[in-house]
């Protein structure tokens, strides 16, 4: 990984893990702490390789949080070691691995170049179904809603390989509504969005599992 790349995914990291919850009581995890200061990386459009570390370090973080808040064994990754189909630089396999184990590389995935934010959302989309699965199968039910009847206009082709995707998205609310996914889905995603797209999905999925009545 070139000292460029190292920079930006650090500073993209530091973005991130500012949004996943301090360690607090349980099943209240803290979602409000204060990000840092935009880096150079902030506005700049993401690779595969970029999102596939970052998401990668967020689902096993948010998993594990899960497992504490709970008290139950979250987890969505796949039984034994999963191995790589294709060539990738060494500093990218272990993310693509972890991943590849929860299924949720997407199709035609963009490697080394920027990654369209429809890819993200397909990503999304695979690891949301994955984990609610598990969810159910630890918790029980949801407590909240798990469909929104306000959808946010998909500005893509009905037929379009990654509509679906995006559309379980809204109508489970898993993003915002006023996400950049749904708008420009075809334009890369950008160092701001990534920490907001998956932040939105482990608040999320705590509002559709905790006691707490569900937020609005």
């Amino acid at each position: 990984m070139n000292r460029s790349a190292l920079r930006r995914a650090v500073g993209l990291n530091l973005l991130l893990m500012s949004l996943l919850w301090s360690q607090g009581s349980q099943r209240q995890p803290d979602f409000h702490a204060t990000p840092p200061k935009p880096t150079s990386a902030y506005d700049e459009s993401l690779t595969g390789y970029e999102v596939a570390v970052l998401t990668a370090e967020f689902v096993v973080n948010l998993e594990r949080g899960l497992t504490e808040a709970f008290q139950k064994p979250i987890s969505t990754a796949s039984a034994g070691a999963a191995r790589l189909e294709s060539k990738h630089p060494v500093w990218v396999q272990p993310a693509l691995k972890e991943l590849k184990a929860r299924g949720a590389i997407p199709p035609r995935f963009s490697a080394g170049k920027p990654m369209p934010r429809y890819q993200v959302g397909q990503m999304l989309a695979q690891y949301a179904q994955r984990l609610d699965t598990q969810m159910r199968a630890q918790i029980g039910a949801p407590h909240g809603k798990t469909r929104f009847e306000t959808q946010p206009t998909i500005k893509l082709d009905r037929n379009h390989p990654a509509y679906r995707a995006l559309q379980y998205l809204a109508q489970g609310g898993w993003i915002g509504a006023g996400s950049p996914l749904y708008r420009e889905p075809t334009k890369p995603v950008r160092g701001k969005e990534l920490p907001d797209m998956l932040r939105d999905v482990a608040q999320r999925i705590l509002e559709r599992y905790r006691d707490e009545p569900h937020i609005q």
